[in-house]
């Protein structure tokens, strides 16, 4: 084990005396303080070392949320709607469907893998309930300009589209309470926008020939009463003119 010991107070010496090389080693130190406020100045070769190899922070090169809505909303005015042949041809193809069928149901799917699709499918085929599978944007210019119009408000997320040629709201709403992955937003019923609620309602309505057949019973009940009471003078009359003639 090395010892320390100080052999002058005027210069400061350290005399270390190491047993296991057996000799002593003495350290002088003739100034009494180090100078420690002082830098002391390093070579040019040093200087020129410590500043190439001196740690500079990347630069941040990210965004803010406010530069970034910005840029999307001046990249969304600049982009040019490019003719697509295909999309304007199913576009197409939808107003027409739009036109010629008394009901068009928008149904959100979320999870909705192959097989059940089919199954699904089949089901509202069983019912004359064709289903249409259109983007929003050629949902969207199917009805550009047109009166369905309002259906825009409804193109949100990943839709299907369910038409019939006669409006078969209840046989669409059976389906889908079994079908948990689609569900209803709304849609057109005879040229109207009904939301899901006024198509539940408009399921609970008798069907068209049962309102036929209550009308049709009606008038003809009344037109019977009518007919009794234009006949109950006449039948009088022939009666008191038999107990005329019988009396006499």
């Amino acid at each position: 084990m090395a010892t320390l010991t100080r052999i002058s107070s005027a210069a400061t010496a350290v005399r270390v005396v190491c047993p296991t090389l057996d000799h002593m080693v003495t350290q002088v130190r003739y100034r009494k303080t180090i100078n420690t406020r002082s830098k002391k100045h390093i070579s040019v070769i040093k200087a020129k070392l410590l500043a190439v190899t001196k740690w500079k922070a990347p630069q941040d090169t990210r965004m803010t949320m406010a530069e970034r809505c910005g840029l999307r909303e001046e990249r969304m005015q600049e982009t040019v709607v490019q003719e697509n042949p295909l999309r304007d041809l199913m576009a197409k193809e939808a107003r027409h469907v739009l036109e010629t069928s008394g009901m068009v149901a928008v149904l959100h799917i979320s999870d909705f893998s192959g097989p059940d699709r089919r199954v699904f499918c089949a089901k509202l085929k069983e019912s004359d309930i064709t289903v249409r599978f259109w983007s929003n944007s050629v949902a969207g210019l199917a009805v550009q300009d047109t009166p369905y119009s309002t259906l825009t408000t409804l193109m949100v997320g990943m839709n299907m589209y369910a038409h019939s040629l006669n409006p078969q709201v209840a046989p669409l709403l059976k389906v889908l309470k079994v079908t948990p992955q689609v569900s209803l937003l709304g849609g057109l019923v005879d040229g109207l926008l009904m939301s899901k609620a006024d198509m539940e309602h408009y399921a609970q309505l008798p069907s068209m020939e049962q309102c036929h057949g209550e009308v049709v019973s009606v008038l003809s009940a009344g037109v019977s009463q009518t007919s009794q009471l234009l006949q109950n003078p006449l039948q009088q009359l022939s009666r008191n003119l038999q107990q005329i003639s019988s009396s006499a």
